[in-house]
């Protein structure tokens, strides 16, 4: 099973990329959100989760392992296929996370290919498993779309997700603007 690929891109599609690692290329789904930022040639890192049938074998890819580890719960739900869970990926990954901790069926039926009772059955089967910690975390101080722009920003300053996130979470509450928290992070990281 393949659960981690480092590589080039060497092209992209509109629902996924192909990773040249060593010199074989692996076709990749992933989320479209990933797709609209990066360019072929340009090396990256992902999680995959490998998803084997009689008749094929696909790998759905993800740059953070918070992304991953979602798709895998997801994928733990009664008539989510890894499809299903992908399109679910492309809204925001905290709003994915909120909606469930906070039982918002109505969020979820408004992705495409879920409906209400798909949403009820997600809400019933991963209730408890998406930690109230979570919950706290991102509906914290700064709204989850600002948060999202800062780590975009310092991403594109050569950080990666998994660094930029942990830096994120060691800022002092106090320090609110946006400015002061990339200096902060720059400073401290």
């Amino acid at each position: 099973m393949i659960a981690y690929l480092s590589g080039k891109i060497r092209s992209l599609g509109e629902r996924n990329l192909v990773l040249e690692v060593h010199g074989i290329g692996y076709l990749i789904s992933v989320p479209r959100g990933f797709l609209e930022k990066k360019t072929p040639g340009e090396e990256i890192e992902l999680h995959i989760h490998t998803h084997v049938r009689e008749d094929a074998i696909s790998l759905f890819g993800f740059a953070a392992q918070e992304e991953w580890q979602l798709f895998e719960l997801l994928l733990t739900v009664s008539g989510v296929g890894p499809k299903m869970a992908l399109e679910i990926l492309n809204a925001p990954l905290s709003r994915v996370r909120q909606s469930i901790a906070k039982k918002d069926a109505a969020f979820l039926t408004q992705i495409p290919g879920i409906g209400k009772k798909t949403a009820e059955r997600i809400l019933i089967d991963l209730e408890g498993k998406i930690k109230e910690e979570l919950l706290l975390e991102e509906t914290g101080r700064r709204s989850l779309d600002h948060r999202e722009d800062l780590i975009q920003a310092l991403i594109s300053l050569g950080y990666s997700r998994q660094q930029v996130t942990a830096g994120l979470k060691k800022i002092p509450q106090e320090i609110e603007n946006e400015e002061k928290i990339i200096k902060y992070f720059l400073q401290n990281t």
